[in-house]
């Protein structure tokens, strides 16, 4: 007899530290079992198995837990492998309690990319869950590297132009983070030396504004600690030849074949951010199809489904798409979060000013093409206007493309469209 997932709401006792959502999908693919096979395995049904996985559940009984340390063979707790990022050497920023909408089969791949390279990079438009991803990937690998995890956070630096050398900035964070002894109060100063032979996986957060400052920081590291592996993350690619890149796609906005509406990644992640945030989740439950169509308007990112949360508490779904979503209606109060990451209007700002002139003027004639998407043709044919004598247009729309401020329509080869708000941002600079 299976026990189904409405059981679990009985709260008996909690769910010990260590069986957090992420260890329980890792023990589960150590031993190559599906859900389906846990599920046999243990009694419990599938659907609980999903929901303990995916974090839903919390504070499952405690008769659940007994059935899952049977199956899954646990016998004494000291001798388990730290899954846990609280039982690895860890510097700077954690990852979230709650697991990441796919759970362990989303984040093994990424994982074994940053083990397998010593340097990868997670690349992705602002807002698609680059961070997080990049969290999750080191509190996978980081039991691999005998000193842990530290992880730099990049985003306040100034952008490269706009000051001094950023390489010796750069380098400066990351010795705050890994160099020995007392640190110097400011660049420039003598700096704590970094052990020759540290193993650690470096993650460097939030790096496009800097690229060169990055990649030379990079090149020396490498260069000089041979057990150390970096992870980038950065809203464009700094490199080609060196290390790997794995892009970041937004969530997807259909269920699988055979799923509910509500298991929608798009969708799941909505509805459990505003069950955690708003008093309307058991509504938006019954309103599903809105909630999809306010996730496609967003772009299936994850932070613009946070924002859309937040403004839930005070403006009801329908207003919001009525309205559009308008990008002043997205923003946050979480002081966390760097200037550019806290409202739509200003990560759009953020990769707009990143941009040189050319691609600047490019994007605001793309963006004021009829239609929702155009073709190279279209670009290419009004070159003679309004710069006959500036670049090719067709030169730029890569970097557009490497910038995520162009889109690809998958259905249409070399069609492409702006990004969610791009329009409206450009209009309001």
């Amino acid at each position: 007899m299976t026990i189904d997932y409405a059981d679990e709401h009985t709260l008996l006792a909690p769910l010990p530290p260590v069986w957090n959502s992420r260890r329980i999908a890792n023990l589960r693919l150590e031993r190559g079992w599906t859900q389906e096979e846990l599920a046999e395995y243990s009694g419990l049904s599938v659907r609980t198995i999903r929901n303990l996985e995916l974090g839903r559940v919390r504070n499952p009984r405690r008769s659940s837990v007994d059935l899952l340390v049977t199956a899954l063979g646990v016998t004494e707790e000291p001798r388990l492998p730290a899954f846990s990022p609280d039982r690895t050497p860890w510097r700077g920023l954690r990852p979230p309690d709650t697991a990441a909408v796919g759970g362990a089969a989303l984040i093994d791949p990424f994982a074994h990319t940053v083990r397998a390279n010593r340097l990868t990079t997670f690349l992705g438009p602002g807002g698609v869950g680059k961070t997080r991803l990049a969290l999750e990937a080191a509190a996978q690998t980081g039991r691999h590297f005998r000193h842990g995890v530290a992880v730099v956070e990049l985003g306040a630096l100034p952008a490269e132009g706009s000051g001094p050398d950023r390489a010796a900035e750069v380098l400066h964070q990351v010795r705050r983070q890994l160099g020995r002894g007392r640190m110097p109060s400011a660049p420039g100063a003598v700096e704590a030396e970094i052990d020759a032979d540290i193993e650690m996986l470096l993650v460097l957060d939030n790096a496009e504004h800097i690229p060169a400052g990055v990649m030379a920081t990079v090149r020396e590291l490498l260069a000089t600690h041979p057990g150390l592996h970096i992870l980038i993350t950065a809203r464009r690619r700094l490199t080609e030849r060196l290390g790997a890149n794995r892009e970041i796609q937004p969530l997807a906005l259909e269920p699988a074949p055979g799923e509910a509406l509500r298991d929608a990644p798009a969708v799941e992640f909505f509805l459990r951010h505003a069950a955690e945030r708003t008093r309307a989740a058991a509504d938006l439950e019954r309103d599903l199809h809105r909630v999809a169509e306010l996730c496609r308007r967003l772009g299936g990112l994850p932070r613009n489904i946070e924002f859309a949360v937040e403004c839930l508490r005070a403006v009801p779904i329908r207003l919001m798409l009525a309205h559009g979503p308008a990008p002043e209606m997205l923003w946050s109060h979480d002081q966390a979060l760097l200037p550019h990451q806290r409202s739509v209007a200003e990560s759009i700002r953020w990769s707009l000013d990143l941009l040189t002139d050319d691609h600047r003027r490019l994007l605001e004639r793309i963006a004021a093409l009829p239609g929702s998407r155009f073709a190279l043709d279209e670009i290419s044919a009004e070159r003679t206007h309004p710069d006959p004598d500036g670049p090719n247009p067709l030169t730029l729309v890569s970097d557009l493309l490497d910038s995520s401020l162009l889109l690809p329509d998958p259905a249409h080869p070399y069609c492409y469209r702006p990004a969610h708000f791009v329009g409206e941002a450009l209009a309001a600079a």
